[in-house]
C-alpha cells in the first residue's frame, strides 16, 4: 500500500507539471504507443537486473504502469498492467521464458495482486485526470468569460463614447424618454430645433411638442415600439408656438422592466416646402399648353407632358425611352449629339426645328432647352409654331406688294406689330425698330372712347374687316385723322393669325371738310351749332325718341335786356356777352346734348334720353333748366365793365314724332315768353298741367325729406303662399302715410327718392324695419318659419358697402339669414353682370336668399341665370294677369316656369288676382304665389289674423 501511495503521489506530481494541458483527452493512440515503449524499457531494465528473486519483476513494471496511467489515463494504465502481467508471468518467472498453464498457475496470486494494484493505480490516476480536466475546463471558461466581459465592457465604453459624440454633434434633434414620455437626455440640436434651453428641454414631456397625438396615444405608441424601430413624419411645436415639419426615427427598448424611447427628429420643413413647390411646378408643366420633356445626357427621353404627347401624336408611355433623334426630322443623331455639349457649355439654348408627328407630317417647333448640372438632365420646353411659320411664308409672298404709298401695318393674332412699310414710318414718324413687337395702342390719341374700340373689334371679329375714320397720334405727339381698313387673316382652321391694317393720312381732307362744315353748320361768333345743324339734330333726336320710347326736351333761352346792352355799350360788348353765355351753357349740359344759337340773343338746348315716365322727364329737365338759369344769372365781366343779366327759359317736352319740329320750337318759344311775362329770370313749361305737375313733384320731394324723421313711412306685408295656399312668407312693401295726401304708393315717391340721395336713407330704414319684424316672427311658433322678401333699389345695391350693411342689420336684430330674401330687379342685374355676380356671391356667403324681381321685363339670358347665384325668380304681374287672355303671355309664363325648373330655381308668380290665373299656374307647376286673390298688402297689425284665416281655409279644404 505504501508503494501504491508512492506511485499515486508520483502520478500527481507528474500531472501537476502539466496544469494547462487539461482539457486534452487522455487514452489516445499515442498514449498506447507510449505504454508499449515504457514496457519495453521496463523489460530492458529487468533483464539488466539479474538474477531476480521471486516478485522483483513487478517492481520494474510498476513505474511503467504508473507512467502509462499518468500520461494516458485509466485505459493506457490498464493496458500497461496487462502487458506487465504477461511479461512477469511468462518471461521473468521461473521457468523463464515458458508459456504454459503451469507457469500461470504458479504465479497466479502474485499476478492477481499485481493486476489489482495496476487497476487501482490506473483508476486512481484516471480519476485524478478527470477531475483535473473538469477543473481546468471550468478555469478556462471562467478565464474566457472574464476576458469576454472585459472586452464587452471596453466595447461598451467605446460605443457609449461614440454614441455620446454622435448625439452631441448630430444635426438631428435626439432625445431619450421614459415610458411616460418625459425627457431624460437631449442633444443641442433638439434644443435648437424647439427653441428651448437644455434645462428647459429636460423638464419637457413629448406631448409638449408633439402636435399630432394626445398623451394617451403617445403612451400606446411607445409601448408598441418596444423592440422595434419606425420612421414617420409629424409636426413639432416650438416654444414660440410655431410648427416644424419633421421626420422622426424612433425605437423602444425595455431594460429591467422599464421602457425607454430613443428618437431622432430631422427638420423637413424646407423639404416639404420644396416638395409642394415641385408638385405645383409639375402640375403647371402637366397642364401647360407648351410641350415639355426631360432627357438624359445621351438624349433619351425620361419624362414628357401631355401637351408634347398631343403635339407628337405618341402616348407618354411610347415617348418615354425614345431618343430625341427619333423625333427630330431635321437633325441627324450625330447632330443631336453635337448640340448636347453646346447646351451644357452655355447652360441653355433656344432654337427652331421640326419634329415628325407619329402619322408622318412635320411640326415646326420652337425649343428652349436648359441643362441642370445637379441632375445631369435637360429640361426642354417646346411650342408648336407651325401656324406662325405658315403665316410668315404667306407674308413673304405678299412682300412684293408691301411697299406702297399707303401705310401698311401687320400684327400677329395678339395685335403685336410684326412689320410695317416705309409709308407707315413716313406718316407716323416711328421707325420700324421702334414699333415692331409693340401694340398699335402706342399711337392712340385718346380721342375715341372705349365704346368705339369695342364696336370696332366686334365688327372686325364678326365680319373679318373694318373700315372707318380714326384719330391717332404721331411720334411727336401730333394728333391726326386717317382712313383705315383692317382685315383679319385666317389660317386653314379659320383662326385669326394676323391683322393687316392699311391707312392713309386724311388731315388735309378733314381740314377742308371742317372748314366747309363750320361755314355751313356753325355760328361764326359763338362756334355753336346754327339753326341748320340744330334742326338736323332735332329731327334725328325725334326719330331716336320714337325708337327708344322715351322723352326729350328743348329749352328756348332768351337773355333779358340784351337790346339795352347793345344800345348802351355797343355791339362789341353784346358779342362778348353772347360768347360767355355760349360757354356757360355748354358747361351746364352733357356732352351728348346740343347747344345752338338761333340768332341774336336766342339760344336753344336739345336734351335727349330723359326716360319713359313723363313726370320723371319733366322733373329732370326742370333741374337742368334751373341749373342753366342760375349760371346765366351770374354777373358777366365784359372788358372793364360788370354786366348783370338773366335768362328767360321756356321748356317743351317731346315724345317721339308726336309733334313736328316747328310746333315744338313754337311751344318752347311760347313758354319762354310766359317766363318773360312772369317777370323774367324764370323757367316755364309749355303745358300748364305739366307745370303744375313739376310744382307738385317739387313739393312732394320736400315733404319726403321729412317722412322718415316724422315716422310717416310704413311697411305693409303681402302674403306669399304655395300651391295649397299655405303661407310661405310675405313681401315687405313700402307705404307713405302723408298727413295731407293720405296713403301714397311707392310708384309716386320712389322715383323722386331715386333721383336724390333719399333712396339710401329709405332703403336702409326699410331693411332695418323688415329685419326687426323678422326677429319678432322668430319668437312666434306660428310665424317663425316665414320668409321675408324685401325689394332693393339699384342705387342701394350699387353702394360699395352694401353687403356689410346687410350683415350689420341682420347681426343687430339676430335674424336667421336664410329667412331674409332680397329681391333685385332684372334690369339691375344686367347693368354690370360681372360685379353684380361678385356682390351676390358675397350675399350668398352670408346665407341670404336672392330673387330676381319682374323677370321677363328685361333681357335676361340663360347665361345670366347660370352665372348668378339666384334662389328664386319672380314672374312679373303683367304677364301673370295676361295668361288667361293673351296666348303670348301664357306661353311666356310656361317657358319661364320650365326654364326655372331646368336651373333648379324656385318660381313665384306675383299679381295673381283670379282663380283662373291660379289654376293655370298650378297646372304648369308654379311653386309660389302672391296677389290680391290671397290678400292685399296689409299693416303688420293685421298680418297674424290673415295668416290664421289662410291656415283655417287650408285646413277645411
Amino acid at each position: 500500500m505504501n508503494l501504491m501511495g508512492t506511485l499515486k503521489n508520483l502520478a500527481l506530481q507528474i500531472a501537476a507539471r502539466f496544469p494547462l494541458r487539461a482539457p486534452k483527452r487522455c487514452g489516445s493512440v499515442q498514449h498506447y504507443a507510449l505504454t508499449a515503449v515504457l514496457m519495453l524499457l521496463a523489460l530492458w531494465l529487468r533483464l539488466e537486473i539479474a538474477p531476480v528473486s521471486a516478485g522483483l519483476q513487478y517492481v520494474t513494471f510498476f513505474p511503467a504502469v504508473t507512467l502509462a496511467a499518468v500520461a494516458g489515463g485509466f485505459l493506457p494504465g490498464l493496458f500497461a498492467t496487462m502487458i506487465g502481467l504477461v511479461f512477469a508471468t511468462f518471461i521473468f518467472t521461473p521457468p523463464y521464458y515458458s508459456i504454459s498453464f503451469e507457469v500461470l498457475q504458479t504465479s497466479f496470486w502474485s499476478n492477481l495482486v499485481f493486476l489489482m494494484d495496476g487497476i487501482i493505480v490506473s483508476f486512481s490516476i484516471g480519476t485524478m485526470h478527470r477531475y483535473r480536466r473538469k477543473y481546468a475546463l471550468e478555469l478556462q471558461q471562467a478565464t474566457d468569460a472574464q476576458a469576454a466581459l472585459q472586452k464587452s465592457y471596453a466595447e461598451a465604453q467605446a460605443l457609449l463614447l461614440r454614441n455620446q459624440t454622435l448625439m452631441r454633434n448630430s444635426m438631428e434633434g435626439i432625445r431619450i424618454m421614459d415610458a411616460a414620455g418625459n425627457v431624460i437626455e437631449v442633444n443641442d440640436a433638439f434644443c435648437t430645433m424647439l427653441g428651448y434651453t437644455r434645462e428647459e428641454a429636460l423638464r419637457l414631456n413629448v406631448a409638449d411638442w408633439d402636435a399630432q397625438w394626445s398623451r394617451e396615444e403617445l403612451h400606446e405608441r411607445f409601448k408598441s415600439l418596444v423592440g422595434r424601430s419606425t420612421r414617420f413624419e409629424t409636426a413639432h411645436r416650438r416654444k414660440d408656438g410655431l410648427l416644424v415639419q419633421v421626420e422622426v426615427t424612433a425605437s423602444g427598448i425595455e431594460l429591467d422592466g422599464q421602457i425607454f424611447m430613443y428618437a431622432a427628429s430631422r427638420d423637413i420643413t424646407e423639404r416639404k416646402r420644396a416638395e409642394a413647390v415641385l408638385q405645383r411646378y409639375k402640375l403647371v408643366i402637366d397642364s401647360a399648353n407648351d410641350g415639355f420633356w426631360m432627357n438624359d445626357m445621351t438624349g433619351v427621353l425620361l419624362d414628357v407632358n401631355e401637351a408634347y404627347a398631343r403635339m407628337s401624336g405618341y402616348t407618354k408611355a411610347e415617348l418615354t425611352g425614345m431618343h430625341i433623334s427619333q423625333l427630330d426630322a431635321i437633325d441627324r443623331p450625330e447632330d443631336v449629339a453635337a448640340r448636347i455639349p453646346k447646351i451644357i457649355a452655355q447652360g441653355h439654348d433656344r432654337f427652331e426645328t421640326r419634329h415628325r408627328h407619329k402619322d408622318g407630317h412635320l411640326v415646326d417647333i420652337e425649343v428652349s432647352a436648359t441643362f441642370m448640372p445637379e441632375a445631369r438632365q435637360f429640361f426642354v420646353f417646346s411650342r408648336d409654331i407651325t401656324e406662325r411659320k405658315q403665316a410668315e411664308d404667306a407674308l413673304r409672298v405678299a412682300a412684293a406688294t408691301f411697299e406702297t404709298h399707303e401705310a401698311i401695318l401687320i400684327t400677329d393674332a395678339k395685335s403685336n406689330i410684326l412689320r410695317v412699310n416705309q409709308a407707315f414710318c413716313d406718316i407716323t414718324g416711328y421707325s420700324t425698330e421702334e414699333v415692331v413687337g409693340r401694340n398699335p395702342s402706342i399711337m392712340s390719341s385718346g380721342y375715341h372712347d372705349k365704346a368705339f374700340y369695342i364696336e370696332m373689334w366686334q365688327q372686325l371679329l364678326h365680319t373679318g374687316s373694318w373700315a372707318g375714320e380714326i384719330w391717332d397720334k404721331r411720334k411727336n405727339g401730333q394728333i391726326y385723322p386717317k382712313w383705315m381698313t383692317i382685315t383679319a387673316v385666317r389660317n386653314e382652321r379659320q383662326e385669326v393669325s394676323n391683322y393687316v391694317a392699311i391707312f392713309s393720312d386724311i388731315t388735309a381732307r378733314k381740314q377742308a371738310e371742317e372748314e366747309i362744315r363750320n361755314l355751313a353748320f356753325y355760328d361764326a361768333l359763338t362756334k355753336l351749332p346754327n339753326r341748320r345743324l340744330f334742326l338736323d339734330r332735332f329731327h334725328t333726336a325725334l326719330t331716336m325718341s320714337a325708337r327708344r320710347n322715351d322723352y326729350g326736351a328743348i329749352l328756348f333761352i332768351d337773355m333779358d335786356r340784351f337790346k339795352t346792352l347793345n344800345d348802351t355799350l355797343g355791339h362789341d360788348y353784346g358779342d362778348l356777352l353772347l360768347i360767355e353765355v355760349a360757354a356757360r351753357l355748354k358747361l351746364c349740359v352733357r356732352e351728348m346734348d346740343t347747344v345752338a344759337r338761333l340768332g341774336g340773343d336766342e339760344f336753344v338746348v336739345l336734351v335727349e334720353g330723359l326716360g319713359d315716365v313723363p313726370d320723371d322727364a319733366s322733373h329732370k329737365i326742370g333741374l337742368v333748366a334751373e341749373k342753366i338759369r342760375e349760371s346765366l344769372a351770374q354777373p358777366y365781366r365784359l372788358k372793364k365793365y360788370d354786366h348783370h343779366s338773366s335768362p328767360s327759359i321756356g321748356i317743351s317736352l317731346y315724345h317721339g314724332n308726336d309733334a313736328a319740329v316747328d310746333v315744338l320750337l313754337q311751344q318752347a318759344d311760347m313758354a319762354m315768353y310766359q317766363a318773360k311775362t312772369a317777370g323774367r329770370n324764370a323757367v316755364h313749361f309749355f303745358d300748364p298741367i305739366m307745370q303744375r305737375n313739376v310744382e307738385t313733384r317739387t313739393m312732394l320731394e320736400n315733404d319726403l325729406h321729412q317722412a322718415i324723421a316724422r315716422h310717416q313711412l310704413r311697411l305693409y306685408y303681402q302674403v306669399q303662399v304655395d300651391s295649397e295656399q299655405r303661407p310661405l312668407g310675405a313681401e315687405a312693401l313700402l307705404r307713405w302715410l302723408h298727413p295731407e295726401r293720405g296713403l301714397v304708393l311707392p310708384g309716386q315717391f320712389i322715383p323722386i327718392a331715386e333721383d336724390s340721395a333719399l333712396i339710401f336713407d329709405i332703403g336702409h330704414w326699410m331693411l332695418d324695419q323688415a329685419c326687426r319684424q323678422l326677429a319678432v316672427w322668430g319668437g312666434d311658433e306660428r310665424m317663425r318659419d316665414l320668409m321675408m322678401a324685401v325689394n332693393i333699389s339699384a342705387k342701394q345695391f350699387s353702394q360699395p358697402d352694401f353687403v356689410e350693411q346687410i350683415a350689420a342689420v341682420m347681426h343687430m336684430h339676430g335674424v336667421e339669414p336664410s329667412r331674409l330674401r332680397l329681391e333685385l330687379t332684372e334690369s339691375l342685374m344686367l347693368r354690370d353682370l360681372k360685379n353684380t355676380a361678385i356682390k351676390m356671391q358675397a350675399l350668398k356667403k352670408l346665407g341670404v336668399n336672392l330673387a330676381m324681381d319682374d323677370f321677363g321685363t328685361g333681357y335676361a339670358s340663360l347665361s345670366c341665370l347660370k352665372d348668378l347665384p339666384l334662389d328664386q325668380i319672380k314672374i312679373d304681374k303683367g304677364f301673370v294677369q295676361g295668361i288667361t287672355r293673351d296666348d303670348s303671355d301664357a306661353l311666356l309664363v310656361r317657358t319661364i316656369i320650365d326654364m326655372a325648373g331646368n336651373f333648379r330655381l324656385e318660381v313665384i308668380a306675383e299679381g295673381v288676382e283670379t282663380e283662373e290665373q291660379m289654376a293655370f299656374l298650378k297646372q304648369h307647376h308654379c311653386m309660389a304665389y302672391q296677389g290680391s286673390l290671397f290678400s292685399e298688402a296689409v299693416p303688420i297689425e293685421e298680418m297674424a289674423g290673415l295668416l290664421e284665416r289662410l291656415r283655417e281655409i287650408n285646413a277645411h279644404s
